[in-house]
């Protein structure tokens, strides 16, 4: 039988979830040579009153900044792990902040409203999910219309997902390309929920809607 400790490796050095027991490497200082912080949130094209979801934050490397740009806003941390979830939490009130929320879930199945979030981000986090069309699926619906979809991949993830497969994934379920930074090993590439495909569902709806009022009625004797 595999010992705990050596499931733990085998998960941190294969594919598949990041283990919550060795979260501390995701906050090793040199990770902002790779990328910081503060030059994520420079890509989100943040402001200070959006509503801003970020998918499986792990112990909030991330999380900290993106909520301190949006005072006026409010950041909501999305995790598989309910460990992950509490390290976030720990880090965000020794920042003195208030205005971020903790939920623990599938990432194919978001439990939130339609047209919820201007902004959805995930670092390093899309290669892992088993299920990523639908995840995106899920992502597209709580965009408002032109909302922002922003997914980073790093170097040296077992799960690495490149630029053109992304592309793909996200394109299929009707995002549209906007632009990309870094490079091919690094990137963050964004994405705009379609505001023309929602315009197109809407107005089949109301033609459908028409279609049903003008039909003639029939009595039945």
């Amino acid at each position: 039988m595999e010992s705990a400790e050596k499931g733990i490796l085998r998960r941190f050095f294969g594919k598949g979830i990041y283990p919550s027991q060795i979260s501390f490497w995701l906050d090793f200082p040199l990770r902002r040579l790779i990328l910081s912080p503060q030059k994520l949130a420079d890509r989100l094209h943040l402001k200070e009153d959006f509503n801003v979801l970020e998918i499986g934050p792990g112990p909030g490397y991330f999380s900290v900044e993106v909520a301190r740009r949006i005072p006026q806003g409010h950041l909501e941390l999305f995790d598989l792990q309910k460990e992950m979830l509490e390290k976030a939490r720990r880090k965000v009130e020794r920042a003195g902040l208030h205005n971020v929320g903790f939920t623990q879930g599938d990432s194919t199945n978001l439990p939130f409203g339609e047209n919820e979030f201007d902004i959805v981000f995930l670092v390093a986090v899309l290669g892992e999910v088993s299920d990523k069309e639908k995840c995106l699926g899920a992502i597209y619906r709580i965009l408002k219309p032109s909302g922002l979809l922003s997914i980073t991949e790093q170097p040296g993830d077992p799960d690495f997902l490149p630029l053109p497969v992304v592309r793909s994934l996200a394109e299929k379920q009707g995002f549209e390309f906007v632009e990309s930074y870094g490079k091919k090993k690094n990137y963050t590439a964004n994405f705009r929920k379609s505001v023309q495909i929602d315009a197109d569902i809407n107005f089949i709806k109301i033609k459908a809607n028409r279609k049903v009022k003008n039909m003639p009625q029939h009595k039945f004797r």
